[in-house]
């Protein structure tokens, strides 16, 4: 309880304080969450009928090779240790040391599954048996060779950093179902080459940042209420300090830094209860756990952080983003390709199949756009003896439920899986692809900044791949 100097607080003088504080949280309870003034990040109207509520970002950091997962290309193995042959064609690019350096042939063995017949490597027999779930696209493409451009690209549909993120574009279009839980989270597993940035919000109210949860210890940093103090101190010490707040942005109006301190005081002491809940495993059966992976020292890590997403999107948030290969070479194999790509295979397959598996059990894919991917795919012609540079211009990401379809292959690279040549996707149709998916038009999702109406897709036309769609 605070007290004004030598006088003890009235209940007027409670009342007149604390109105902002508790007088919000009734006024929240009594009209919902419907109205934005009440709650920024409360769910708004999309833009025509969608098809996922939320979206779960598999992304392999560091750039996983097509050639060796879901692109398979023979014609490596009658080359291998070879030049590109002159037929291939002069390379346009921008990096031409692949035309002189020598073909490296994949080691995986690629297989037909499902009914659909999709081809999969050895790498992954367990998400294999959700081939008839998988739209693999093979044709996608950009132009950023280097690991942080290609990040933002990826991410924000722009090579400098400062864009707003998908993640962050998803919640300012949709706002979140989940009250005590933010609407953005990332977990990750190392640093990112690109930074916080790469999921960051821009240029966006500083509300859609993401929330990294962590899949151990605190889920968020700082968050834990003391256990000196009681629930009812907390909360009369953040009444006094929004009224604060409120006064300091109401004498500068236009500064959404402000609203968005506001919102995240008010959200952090719902989470004090809401986060631990959510990252809890405990009430998690045996089964669910081994299906995830938990059982194996080589996939509690990801599998963890997969099972946490479930629970998010079960509790409403919109968007999920994890990131495997922050730690040690992770998929960025300019070095031993294959060895590399087994370890993380072996990390990755057992939990996103489980994922997968679980999300249809429980009716939730229907609802879960799944996506996976990296920011680049890899040369066909070797780095050293055994290793795969950086290769932007063709490579493969899938997706999975939210109104996908299934068992199908979209585009394709040249007979060596170096550059896109059939139905080309570039970043921003894969981007808009998404958007609609969710409901939104990516035309129609804009925020006013520097004069010009910004969008996710940028300032060149971008379509929605009506092929991926069921």
């Amino acid at each position: 309880m605070f007290c004004q100097p030598n006088r003890p607080l009235s209940r007027r003088d409670l009342l007149a304080q604390a109105g902002l504080g508790f007088g919000a949280l009734a006024a929240l309870g009594m009209f919902g969450r419907e109205g934005v003034a009440a709650h920024p990040l409360a769910p708004r109207t999309s833009h025509h009928r969608p098809r996922a509520r939320a979206v779960i970002s598999l992304f392999m950091h560091g750039g996983p090779s097509q050639l060796d997962t879901f692109d398979p290309k023979p014609l490596l193995a009658r080359y291998a240790g070879q030049t590109l042959p002159e037929s291939f064609g002069k390379l346009d690019l921008e990096f031409t040391k692949t035309a002189t350096a020598k073909v490296l042939a994949s080691q995986r063995t690629f297989r037909r599954h499902g009914q659909s017949g999709l081809e999969i490597s050895d790498l992954f027999p367990h998400l294999a048996a959700h081939a008839d779930r998988l739209a693999v696209v093979r044709s996608c493409h950009h132009t950023e060779f280097n690991h942080s451009p290609a990040l933002y690209f990826m991410h924000g549909g722009n090579r400098q950093m400062g864009r707003p993120s998908l993640g962050a574009w998803c919640t300012y279009g949709l706002g979140s179902e989940a009250e005590d839980l933010p609407g953005y989270v990332v977990m990750r597993d190392g640093p990112l080459k690109g930074g916080p940035e790469t999921y960051g919000a821009g240029f966006l109210p500083a509300v859609h940042q993401a929330t990294e949860l962590r899949s151990a210890g605190a889920p968020i940093l700082h968050l834990n209420r003391s256990s000196t103090a009681p629930a009812l101190d907390t909360r009369a010490l953040l009444d006094f300090a929004q009224t604060l707040n409120r006064q300091h942005a109401a004498a500068r109006p236009g500064d959404d830094r402000l609203s968005a301190r506001i919102a995240a005081g008010e959200l952090a002491f719902r989470m004090q209860a809401a986060a631990p809940e959510a990252i809890d495993l405990a009430s998690e059966t045996a089964a669910t756990q081994r299906l995830y992976g938990l059982d194996r020292d080589e996939t509690r890590a990801f599998g963890t952080q997969c099972l946490i997403a479930r629970r998010l999107v079960e509790r409403g948030v919109r968007f999920v983003q994890l990131y495997h290969g922050g730690n040690n070479v992770g998929w960025d194999t300019h070095g031993n390709n294959d060895g590399q790509h087994q370890i993380n295979a072996l990390q990755t397959d057992r939990p996103i199949a489980g994922l997968l598996e679980d999300l249809a059990s429980r009716g939730l894919l229907d609802s879960t756009l799944v996506l996976w991917g990296g920011e680049f795919g890899r040369t066909p012609t070797s780095e050293g003896s055994d290793g795969r540079d950086h290769s932007p211009y063709g490579f493969s990401v899938w997706l999975a439920g939210g109104g996908v379809r299934g068992g199908m292959v979209h585009g394709a690279t040249d007979d060596f899986g170096f550059q896109a040549v059939e139905d080309k996707v570039p970043i921003r149709d894969l981007h808009a692809t998404i958007l609609h998916l969710l409901g939104l038009g990516h035309e129609e999702l804009t925020y006013l900044f520097q004069g010009l109406e910004q969008k996710l897709t940028g300032v060149e036309p971008a379509r929605v791949i009506r092929q991926l769609l069921a």
